[in-house]
């Protein structure tokens, strides 16, 4: 491989990151570097990096105060459905239909504020 020119202003690697795995978690990415056609190093920034953006967004919603409330709702809703599978199948018939709708349009505009994220 080429040395970089003197001249080259990008920015160098100069820091290290080592990362202890087995022989056959090695060989494993050696084998799939390989397969991209790509150094070792080089597939392992692209999981990194790759692995961080992903972490970025789950990280901004768990900070998203609306969709933390979201998901205590949802999982109120979730409670709610389970109660009312728990009676149509113990009975063999639901007491009150009104309940069960209203719990999906409750289920149903919940989901519609999730897309709206």
């Amino acid at each position: 491989m080429a040395r970089r020119k003197q001249a080259d202003a990008s920015e160098q690697r100069t820091k290290f990151l080592g990362v202890q795995l087995t022989p056959k978690e090695r060989g494993k990415l050696e084998r799939a570097a390989e397969g991209e056609g790509i150094s070792l190093s080089a597939y392992a920034r692209q999981l990194l990096f790759r692995r961080q953006a992903a972490a970025e967004v789950v990280a901004e919603t768990r900070r998203n105060p609306e969709a933390k409330a979201l998901a205590g709702e949802l999982r109120a809703i979730g409670n709610n459905l389970n109660q009312v599978a728990r009676e149509l199948n113990g009975t063999g018939t639901l007491r009150d239909w009104g309940e069960l709708r209203e719990v999906i349009g409750l289920h149903k505009r919940a989901f519609e504020r999730v897309i709206a994220l």
